[in-house]
């Protein structure tokens, strides 16, 4: 992590070598949408990028970035279009709606 905040290209190579598919695992398993949690994984490196200067020399980086990542989900779920995004009574009456017709198929 003190490689890439200073600017070592390799030292960034090997970092996200090692964390990313930490991170994408994560955000695949809370969003079920391989598409949005490789988007949310680009946009958490992003702002590690943006914060690497507010890195804390010899602490571990993985929780740091998870609650980016964690961040990152959060305002992805608040953008309109998402279905996290949509009211709180739309996203009821649809998981009412799904359970009452369990079983109905016949």
């Amino acid at each position: 992590m003190l490689g890439y905040c200073r600017g070592e290209r390799e030292a960034f190579d090997r970092l996200y070598a090692r964390i990313a598919p930490w991170i994408f695992a994560e955000l695949l398993a809370r969003t079920g949408d391989r598409q949005r949690a490789e988007r949310l994984l680009d946009r958490t490196f992003q702002a590690l990028h943006a914060s690497r200067s507010t890195y804390v020399k010899g602490a571990d980086p993985r929780p740091w970035i998870r609650q980016m990542a964690l961040r990152e989900l959060h305002v992805d779920g608040r953008r309109p279009g998402s279905a996290s995004g949509r009211p709180f009574w739309s996203r009821v009456r649809t998981a009412v709606t799904r359970s009452a017709t369990v079983g109905l198929e016949a």
